[in-house]
């Protein structure tokens, strides 16, 4: 069974494995950490009480910001990822927010297409904003209408 609750501290320790395992350039423990406050809003996804994906996003007049967000490699495929977004979106909403922003890698096409389908909008590029393996590549900039 799934369940979404707001991520806590005590959540980083789990949160952290899957972020290791997910992202080729996670982040570190101490910016998992630096993301709290007044102005941010988490969540954890669970699946039978064990985290399995989480996202970070923050708001700032008026509009809100999805800063990172994963699911564990071992449950990927399974539209874990479009749950959460659905729910930040509902999160935004209930919160008056009137656009949510994200940045996604051009190589994430999975994510890139899973945005898209949600009603995610391609504004515009950041140009070899992110490392890669061999090089830079471009951040693609998405925006939502809430």
């Amino acid at each position: 069974m799934l369940s979404i609750k707001p991520l806590t501290q005590e959540d980083l320790s789990a949160v952290s494995k899957i972020e290791k395992q997910s992202h080729a350039f996670p982040w570190t423990d101490k910016i998992l950490e630096s993301n709290f406050g007044q102005r941010y809003f988490n969540f954890t996804l669970l699946k039978d009480n064990e985290i399995v994906g989480y996202y970070f996003a923050n708001k700032v007049a008026g509009e809100a910001s999805l800063l990172n967000i994963a699911i564990a490699p071992s449950h990927q495929g399974k539209g874990y990822g479009k749950h959460l977004v659905e729910h930040l979106i509902t999160k935004c909403q209930e919160q008056h927010l009137f656009q949510l922003w994200l940045e996604v890698r051009e190589s994430n096409l999975t994510a890139y297409h899973l945005y898209l389908n949600i009603g995610f909008n391609e504004v515009d590029r950041r140009i070899g904003y992110y490392p890669a393996k061999v090089g830079r590549e471009d951040a693609i900039m998405m925006c939502y209408i809430v």
